[in-house]
């Protein structure tokens, strides 16, 4: 609590009265205005009365006493000064620097006068002038310089040295014809063919060979004419083609009137014709021919063998004909004559069979690629195991 709020407070100013008070002057632009167009000048001092001096008493008079009311609680305001924004600061600019004089070219110094060309012709012409000769007195110098000059004798060359030059000439005349006849020569032996005997492959291994040519009927009687030959016991002649333009088999080039499903799914590489003799007196002791055929389908060359069967025993009669039969010779199957299923070497094929019941023809696969055509049991069985051994001679 404030312990002075009624402590009296002395004056220690005099209060002014109305007498005292000085007289205001009031200056404007309108009477400065008028007083110029009138001619004078403004008076620009303030002019106050004289007032007189305070006295004493005014100073010891008591002032009254206020008694002064305080709040109970008075809570200053505080003002909080915000700084400034900063600024930011002024570039500080540098003086440009004086531009440097431009350096002065060098100066080229002029070329040396070019001295003239010193010909034979200029000599020449300075020489007769410092002479005073003329064109003809130059001509007669230089007729009387040739007759002076001793004219250089050729050597002659002796007749020994000339006959040993043509001898030498003749001597590599021939020496170079010897040369070209001994190259032209050597070239021909080089290029000279060389034929390779042919590679003849065939699906299994077989004693020997034999070439035989011509297509159809041809080819038809020189394979006759090779079953006619006789070979060993148990022994296989390889029938190969001895033309060298055809790529098809011996069994195509026969022209036969196999079914056209047949003939386009045979190929010549991996099949074989061949002769094979058997013997063992039990159907036939004699050798009969055969076909190994490589086919692309199994079922198309089947169904075609299939159609083919009627007419197949005389299509083939030439290659596979019928026994004869004698006054002696009774049936021991009174079967019909045809085509039957049987099993030989574990595989299966059909067979024909005539009256007696003797094999003419048969055919068989040994896996879905290989087609045999074969006389009888025997040489069935005979290729079969040389397929097996999956040998081949050369």
């Amino acid at each position: 609590m404030d312990t002075n709020a009624h402590i009296p407070l002395q004056r220690t100013t005099p209060i002014p009265s109305k007498k005292n008070e000085p007289e205001e002057y009031i200056r404007t632009f309108e009477k400065d205005m008028a007083t110029l167009k009138k001619g004078g000048v403004p008076d620009l001092t303030l002019f106050i009365k004289d007032t007189p001096t305070p006295s004493k008493e005014s100073f010891d008079r008591e002032l009254p006493i206020i008694p002064i009311q305080t709040p109970l609680s008075i809570q200053p305001k505080i003002k909080i000064s915000t700084p400034p924004p900063p600024q930011a600061p002024l570039p500080v600019l540098r003086p440009k620097p004086a531009p440097l004089p431009k350096p002065e070219p060098p100066r080229i110094p002029p070329p040396p006068p070019v001295e003239p060309l010193e010909t034979y012709a200029n000599d020449f012409s300075d020489k007769m002038k410092e002479t005073h000769a003329s064109t003809a007195t130059v001509l007669a110098a230089e007729q009387d310089s040739l007759k002076q000059t001793p004219q250089k004798m050729a050597p002659q060359e002796s007749s020994h040295t000339n006959i040993s030059y043509i001898i030498a000439g003749v001597i590599f005349l021939i020496a170079g014809i010897v040369g070209a006849y001994v190259a032209y020569t050597y070239y021909e032996i080089l290029s000279v063919p060389i034929i390779l005997a042919p590679h003849i492959s065939a699906p299994i291994f077989f004693d020997e060979s034999e070439q035989v040519s011509g297509e159809g009927t041809v080819l038809l009687q020189a394979i006759e004419e090779s079953i006619s030959r006789p070979i060993a016991s148990g022994a296989v002649r390889l029938l190969s083609s001895a033309s060298t333009t055809t790529t098809d088999s011996i069994f195509s080039l026969l022209h036969t009137p196999a079914p056209d499903i047949l003939l386009r799914n045979t190929q010549a590489a991996g099949s074989m014709a061949g002769v094979v003799f058997t013997g063992g007196g039990q159907e036939n002791d004699v050798q009969s021919p055969f076909f190994i055929l490589s086919v692309s389908s199994y079922s198309g060359t089947f169904s075609g063998m299939l159609s083919w069967e009627t007419a197949m025993p005389r299509d083939l009669g030439a290659l596979f004909p019928a026994y004869s039969f004698s006054s002696s010779t009774t049936p021991i199957s009174n079967k019909q004559p045809g085509f039957r299923d049987e099993v030989i070497s574990n595989h299966d094929v059909r067979i024909y069979r005539d009256a007696t019941g003797r094999g003419i023809l048969l055919y068989g696969y040994w896996n879905q690629r290989t087609l045999i055509l074969a006389r009888d049991p025997l040489a069935f069985n005979e290729i079969v195991q040389r397929l097996a051994t999956s040998r081949a001679q050369y």
